[in-house]
């Protein structure tokens, strides 16, 4: 008989759950089925030439330099490059600010170890980002989800949450926030509660993780200054990540904090990965450096439109009218929510027969909430692809809609 290793498990692996995302990443690998699951970029926006030509330079000359180890905080010229970046977006950075992580998840993960203790409260949205959940509860945190709405979390649950803990004599260490076109309802946290929030960080003496990999996927409407552009007391912690904008497997992200604690960071990381993709931070600062963002940029806003665009049309025209969705003005997502009767699980399991694939919503909820509820991804489907697969979503609802009624 071999060894029992849940003897030797630590307790922190006991909170631990698989990411319902990533179950149903091999559904996207069957040709046969129409997957609005994953959050992937497309493949086919990915501007494979010109990082083909980036690649040919580095691995010429410089090669030595492009394949070995690096910095464990990262490639000096990218950082400098990134801190010149925040500033010009009204985020004043130095270099020794920027810390280069393995996408913003690699930088979610040292900052649950460094600020959260077992037992530490969380503030988080609901529903929120499943890797932001997961990052944190690895850690033991005690999470405390405060809903949102169309205009992103409410500052006013926030607040009522704040002041029962503070009878309490809890302090939250940390409020973890997406804030434009936020995975996974594709909905975007207003200019006056981003305000608040940080009137609150302030009175309550909390961080705000800000956690922005959309951003610059906006397709309508203004853009909205960030929190940390705002903060003037050092309550944000900004992190980026080109996983969503130029390639997701060079694994390049970013975090934008205090000095003290990216030092604190770089110790940590230390101990984690040394170092980070030497390559693939060397190809991102030549794209920025050559001036190919804005026109890439320009180019993946438009394809992506028209992919939300299409399943918005689809959804207005097959879903029935007991089901609502977020319209989201960038990103990849579309939050829906059905009737209360409904369960999301089941409906997938049932969608998985005619072909399709999304993700059920409960693994966004803390909870036991959100059985009702779905995010549906457009970004990698094709827009026949989409209008297909929401058709028969739709008849699927619409079937179990009536035998309900």
């Amino acid at each position: 008989m071999g060894l029992d290793l849940t003897e030797l498990y630590a307790n922190r692996t006991r909170g631990m759950k698989t990411s319902s995302i990533r179950e149903f990443f091999k559904l996207t690998e069957r040709a046969d089925v129409i997957s609005f699951a994953g959050g992937f970029p497309s493949g086919k926006v990915f501007p494979v030439d010109a990082l083909a030509r980036i690649t040919d330079g580095l691995l010429g000359n410089g090669a030595v330099k492009a394949l070995q180890y690096g910095p464990t905080e990262g490639h000096g010229d990218l950082r400098r490059l990134l801190a010149r970046r925040m500033s010009d977006q009204g985020c004043p950075a130095t270099e020794e600010e920027i810390l280069i992580t393995s996408g913003s998840q690699q930088a979610l993960d040292l900052l649950a170890k460094l600020f959260v203790d077992p037992g530490d409260k969380v503030l988080v949205e609901e529903p929120g980002y499943v890797g932001g959940l997961g990052a944190f509860r690895n850690y033991e945190a005690d999470l405390i989800p405060i809903p949102i709405d169309a205009q992103g979390i409410i500052t006013d649950r926030l607040r009522a949450k704040l002041v029962e803990l503070r009878a309490r004599g809890i302090t939250p260490k940390l409020l973890y926030l997406v804030p434009n076109f936020q995975n996974p309802s594709g909905l975007t946290l207003s200019l006056p509660r981003r305000k608040e929030i940080l009137s609150l960080a302030e009175e309550f003496h909390f961080l705000v993780v800000e956690d922005d990999p959309y951003g610059l996927l906006r397709y309508e409407g203004s853009v909205l200054a960030s929190l940390k552009s705002m903060d003037e007391k050092g309550h944000v912690i900004y992190l980026g990540s080109v996983s969503k904008t130029l390639l997701p497997g060079i694994r390049v992200g970013w975090l934008h904090g205090p000095e003290e604690l990216v030092s604190k960071m770089i110790m940590a990381k230390q101990a984690t990965d040394l170092c980070g993709n030497s390559l693939g931070q060397r190809m991102v600062y030549e794209f920025y450096r050559r001036g190919l963002e804005p026109e890439h940029l320009k180019r993946l806003r438009r394809y992506y439109k028209r992919k939300r665009d299409a399943m918005l049309a689809a959804l207005e025209r097959y879903f029935p009218r007991e089901v609502t969705w977020t319209r989201p003005k960038g990103g990849f997502f579309i939050w829906v929510t059905l009737p209360p009767y409904m369960d999301a699980r089941n409906l997938l399991l049932l969608a998985l027969q005619h072909r399709v694939a999304f993700v059920d919503g409960a693994g966004f909820h803390v909870g036991e909430r959100g059985k009702n509820t779905l995010r549906l991804s457009f970004s990698e489907a094709e827009e026949q692809e989409i209008y297909t697969g929401i058709q028969r979503l739709g008849e699927l609802i619409e079937s179990e809609v009536s035998r309900a009624q």
